[in-house]
């Protein structure tokens, strides 16, 4: 039994954060699904700390592949579901309170983050095929400027985001 190019693209897409889709996703609703999209996003940043740990010589051709295949995958997912969900349920949640946070930085570090992962991505790949790191220096230092920019963006989002979703979420349940 063959299956179309479609299915197996949202089957592919289903699996990119633990086999959940957008759809799962807000089946969890917004609390629950941010705190499994920082979960994921706090793993990668792990991975990408031991990968950097272990340049030059002592780096896992597999573990490189496998952060390779599933980095752009679970940003994209978790900066459209955030992008659609999360920070238009937050700012309808402080639009009358007077706090004026801005969500337009966070959606540029998405941007940020998927064009450096896309180059991240490059030199996995490049890593997990036998290839030699040019530059291991300059490499763990791209590896840990990333991490380090993801990990500020989870506990931004941690302070200042999924408090409100959450206390929204609580007080509307019927919303999501």
């Amino acid at each position: 039994m063959s299956i179309s190019q479609k299915e197996s693209a949202a089957h592919l897409r289903s699996c990119e954060l633990g086999c959940l889709s957008s759809e799962e996703l807000g089946k969890l609703g917004p609390f629950a699904a941010m705190t499994l999209i920082h979960d994921k996003k706090v793993a990668l940043c792990e991975e990408l700390e031991n990968i950097a740990d272990c340049l030059p010589s002592n780096v896992d051709e597999l573990t490189c592949l496998s952060v390779a295949a599933k980095l752009l995958p679970i940003l994209r997912l978790a900066h459209e579901y955030e992008e659609s969900v999360i920070f238009p349920t937050y700012e309808k949640a402080v639009a009358d309170t007077g706090q004026n946070m801005s969500i337009d930085r966070l959606r540029g570090e998405h941007i940020s983050d998927e064009c450096f992962a896309a180059d991240l991505t490059g030199i996995l790949l490049k890593i997990g095929h036998g290839g030699y790191v040019d530059q291991a220096e300059t490499f763990r230092f791209m590896l840990r400027g990333f991490f380090y920019s993801l990990r500020r963006h989870v506990a931004f989002e941690n302070e200042h985001v999924v408090p409100i979703i959450r206390k929204s979420t609580l007080s509307h349940p019927n919303r999501f």
